[in-house]
């Protein structure tokens, strides 16, 4: 693809968002169909689709999944996964663990510094993953429990030591949606990171450095000159462009406006459309943070605190049906908690919900809700975000379902803010709806949505309300263990428990269809989730 001139409209838009001072604006952006381009190693735009407003740029401390996206730009992890699902060298250049699986020490590249040019230093990184998460339960707490301790031994030296062994720490190390280092010098205030103006002013090591946030219109970010990793990154701008209507961001695609549409603001619907335009190219994104189309189920309240209801209403699902109309086929009929698209610790071997109304209908009837009067047995609630297109249409799917079995289902598509205060912050739902990535390992994100401890109003924990002793037994023993084969017998075992109780209904194992410019190259495969950047870049 040839390097060209931009009109000037173009130009002038560009020229603003390369000279305004870093901070909140509110004038709109506006498309245009041309773009700056350079050859084989680097240069020009990158526009990439939003499908929302952002709430902060700090993945330590949200799970907001277009937030992280930027986050995995501007911040950097301490080390990062290749497509493979190996641990790579990032902040840290290499790294030691010792035959006790105690100690982990962590050597990092000379010569890193913030965007504001103050040097990065270990100490950087035991005051973040420590205060962050363990001071002010962000999300990645989970995945510092089995951490006794962080030491900065010198500047470019930092030692975990361990309470027990917990092999996920590593790869959960490389999470974008969890362990991004922050500046310490920054948020070191005395006061809750969450309210720090830096996460809408983000400060970090990555390929790209923050230089603009438009609220409802863009973000906006530039090349990192500075960048440790030599060589890289190839491009010029990053603009993370806000679209809310999904019909408006293929259409954006098609004509040239955008160029990546990832896969958390990708249609499903437009899919098929796209892939019939050979300036377009559709792909499969390669991902080790399996995700999945799930439903908490609240099992505090009658009836859904009754096991033998929750089964009966698995069992009415059509989720083939399911899969085809709302997930246009892109995905797998789960077996459990544990996604397909993590192959280790994967099992099928669990107890199946097959399409089965007549059974549904007649454990309903043996568990104590016959039918009424008026031919129900009880009503219930279904929430979700708006701005998941497809959980629309399994709603509306679901609720057929129910209905021929009795139950009423009242649907609840709610704004994405009011949705997660009323499911995660408040708890007043009977069912609800989302896509959960359920990290590089079950220790890391699985299990945090089951055991007993993590029965809290935050998002990403156990808002079912479940609780069983026994599965916070296998999951503690599976985390500590250092024989993968028998890591895996446990989560098996884990696995069985779980869909005999059903404190969720896991819908589909979610594949992720992105839709890019065709002349873009590199990508990332996406193995943590929500990774930089760095590679990509324009060819002829």
């Amino acid at each position: 693809m040839p390097s060209r001139r931009l009109p000037a409209s173009r130009r002038r838009i560009l020229a603003m968002l390369g000279a305004a001072a870093t901070g909140v604006g509110t004038a709109p952006i506006a498309f245009s169909s041309a773009r700056a381009q350079a050859g084989k190693t680097g240069g020009g735009t990158m526009v990439v689709a939003l499908p929302g407003d952002v709430e902060v740029i700090n993945s330590s401390i949200t799970t907001d999944i277009s937030s992280s996206n930027m986050c995995g730009q501007v911040y950097s992890t301490v080390v990062r996964l290749d497509d493979e699902g190996n641990v790579q060298p990032y902040l840290a250049r290499q790294w030691e663990i010792s035959p006790d699986g105690l100690t982990y020490t962590f050597r990092f590249f000379d010569g890193i510094t913030w965007h504001d040019g103050k040097p990065f230093t270990a100490e950087d990184v035991t005051w973040g993953l420590w205060n962050v998460n363990r001071k002010y339960n962000g999300p990645a707490s989970g995945l510092f429990e089995a951490v006794e301790q962080m030491t900065a031994v010198d500047k470019l030296t930092a030692v975990f030591k361990l309470k027990y062994p917990y092999p996920p720490l590593l790869r959960g190390l490389a999470y974008f949606n969890s362990s991004t280092i922050i500046p310490k010098h920054i948020f070191d205030t005395g006061e809750d990171p969450r309210k720090n103006p830096a996460n809408l002013k983000p400060v970090g090591t990555g390929p790209f450095v923050f230089r603009e946030y438009r609220k409802g219109s863009h973000v906006t970010f530039v090349r990192n000159p500075k960048f440790h990793l030599e060589g890289r990154p190839f491009l010029d701008r990053l603009v993370f462009q806000v679209v809310p209507n999904e019909a408006a961001r293929a259409l954006a695609l098609e004509k040239g406006d955008i160029d990546f549409i990832p896969y958390y603001a990708m249609s499903l619907a437009e899919v098929e459309r796209l892939k019939g335009n050979p300036k377009v190219k559709i792909a499969i994104a390669k991902r080790q943070i399996a995700g999945q189309y799930m439903a908490f189920i609240n099992t505090r309240n009658a009836p859904l605190n009754n096991k033998e209801v929750r089964q009966a209403l698995y069992y009415a699902m059509n989720r083939d049906e399911m899969l085809t109309k709302a997930g246009f086929g892109f995905g797998k009929i789960s077996a459990g908690p544990i996604s397909s698209e993590q192959p280790i610790f994967y099992t099928a071997d669990g107890r199946p919900y097959p399409y089965d109304p007549a059974r549904a209908e007649k454990m309903l009837d043996e568990a104590g809700f016959p039918r009424g009067p008026s031919g129900n047995r009880f009503a219930l609630r279904v929430s979700f975000s708006q701005s998941e297109a497809p959980l629309n249409n399994v709603a509306r799917l679901m609720r057929t379902y129910f209905a021929r079995i009795g139950v009423d289902l009242k649907v609840m598509g709610m704004d994405p803010a009011a949705w997660r205060d009323s499911a995660f912050r408040n708890w007043d739902f009977d069912l609800t709806m989302g896509t959960y990535a359920t990290g590089p390992d079950p220790a890391i994100g699985a299990e945090t949505f089951y055991i007993c401890r993590r029965i809290e109003k935050i998002p990403g924990r156990n808002a079912s309300g479940y609780c069983n002793p026994k599965l916070d037994e296998l999951f503690a023993a599976a985390a500590q263990e250092l024989d993968e084969k028998k890591r895996v017998a446990l989560y098996h075992e884990a696995t069985k428990i779980l869909a005999e109780d059903v404190p969720h209904f896991w819908l589909w194992d979610r594949y992720y269809p992105v839709a890019f410019n065709a002349g873009l190259t590199g990508l990332p495969g996406d193995p943590t989730g929500y990774g930089p950047f760095d590679q990509t870049r324009w060819i002829k």
